[in-house]
């Protein structure tokens, strides 16, 4: 298996965002605070733009910036979407498993909400370069088994996810 799930499941995100799904799953849309730029939702603990998705939780923040395809810890979420210096690297597998009850839970009220035809049509629409990533998008969502497995498309020398 070869590729990054997270490339599909942000190209998703972004459709979703067009049709109103993240908002209604409960997310609220908030103006960038840099003042221009891509719009930040927020639901709990989670955040999204189309830079980057973070999970907050009590020791720290977990940041996912799609730019650099690598995950990293912050002791604060004050400055996302931006990256500060501090950021801590953390190894890809270990964050994609951090997000991935997330993704999982959101990806089945997908399904219920607008119907498999609607995830399967996007699916079928895939960009080049997220197409290549379908199979493990498949594998890291569909697959509730993942916890204790590393994952083919994490360089885990780099801690970067390919």
């Amino acid at each position: 298996m070869a590729g990054n799930p997270l490339s599909v499941q942000f190209w998703l995100w972004g459709k979703d965002v067009l049709a109103g799904h993240l908002e209604a799953y409960g997310f609220k849309k908030y103006p960038n605070p840099l003042g221009q730029g891509s719009s930040i939702y927020r639901k709990g603990p989670v955040g999204l733009h189309s830079s980057a998705a973070w999970l907050q939780t009590p020791q720290g923040t977990l940041v996912y910036r799609r730019p650099s395809e690598k995950f990293f810890w912050l002791k604060s979420a004050i400055e996302l979407p931006a990256l500060p210096e501090q950021a801590e690297p953390v190894d890809c597998a270990w964050g994609l498993r951090a997000i991935q009850p997330f993704v999982q839970t959101y990806e089945s009220w997908i399904l219920q909400h607008a119907g498999p035809a609607y995830r399967e049509a996007l699916l079928e629409d895939l960009p080049p370069l997220a197409r290549r990533c379908r199979a493990a998008w498949e594998d890291w969502v569909l697959s509730f088994e993942h916890t204790n497995h590393n994952h083919a498309w994490c360089d885990m020398g780099a801690g970067r996810c390919r």
